[in-house]
Parts: C-alpha cells; sequence; structure tokens
C-alpha cells in the first residue's frame, strides 16, 4: 500500500506537470513562435521533468539509485506511452524509440545524482 500511494502521488504530479507543460507550449504556439523552437523546448521540457522525478527518487532510495531511477523511468515511460497512444495515436517509429531512451537515461542520471548528493 505504501508503494502505491508514492507511485500513485508522483504518477499524479507527473501528469500535472505534463498537462502544465502543455498548455504553456501551446501559448508559445500561439504567439507565433516557430515550430522548431517549440518543438526543442518540448524535448528539454521533458528531459526537465524526467531528471527532477529520478532526482527526487534518488534522494528516497537507500541504495542504487540508478535502480531506482530505472523504475520511475520507466513507470513514467508507460504513463507517457500510453498518453501519446490515446491521444494523439502515434505509431512507434526509430526516432520516437530513441526519445523515450533519452528520457529514460535522465531520470536514470537524475537518481544517480540524487543518491550520491544525499547527507549521511
Amino acid at each position: 500500500m505504501k508503494y502505491l500511494k508514492e507511485y500513485g502521488l508522483t504518477l499524479l504530479k507527473f501528469l500535472g506537470f505534463l498537462i502544465v507543460g502543455s498548455v504553456v507550449l501551446s501559448l508559445f504556439y500561439y504567439i507565433f513562435l516557430p515550430t522548431k523552437i517549440i518543438t526543442v523546448f518540448s524535448f528539454l521540457y521533458m528531459i526537465l521533468i524526467f531528471f527532477v522525478f529520478g532526482f527526487k527518487v534518488g534522494k528516497k532510495a537507500l541504495n542504487r539509485g540508478f535502480l531506482a531511477g530505472l523504475k520511475m523511468g520507466i513507470l513514467l515511460l508507460i504513463v507517457l506511452i500510453v498518453f501519446n497512444l490515446f491521444f494523439y495515436q502515434t505509431s512507434f517509429k526509430v526516432i520516437r524509440i530513441i526519445y523515450y531512451m533519452i528520457l529514460l537515461f535522465a531520470c536514470v542520471v537524475g537518481s544517480t545524482l540524487g543518491i550520491n548528493t544525499k547527507k549521511e
């Protein structure tokens, strides 16, 4: 029950940040910024979200921060993939798989840094 509550709260926070980021990036679209700039901002925002959530998980982990980040990254990726399949009906392409791997790597790096900055 403890893990369900912890991961459920984390998923709700992730969805909140995802929705807020989508709204802000939509506003950038309506002030006539080029699409390439919005795409770069979106990519950097997703990397930042995954890094921050990985860092927070790494701070709570007792050992092996990369495994905690890997678990959290996979969980967030599953939510992101379901979200993309449900709303955008996107298919899997090689570039999308590379995108997901970069996000997973950001989460693992964040958790590794999180566990290394933890005071003992």
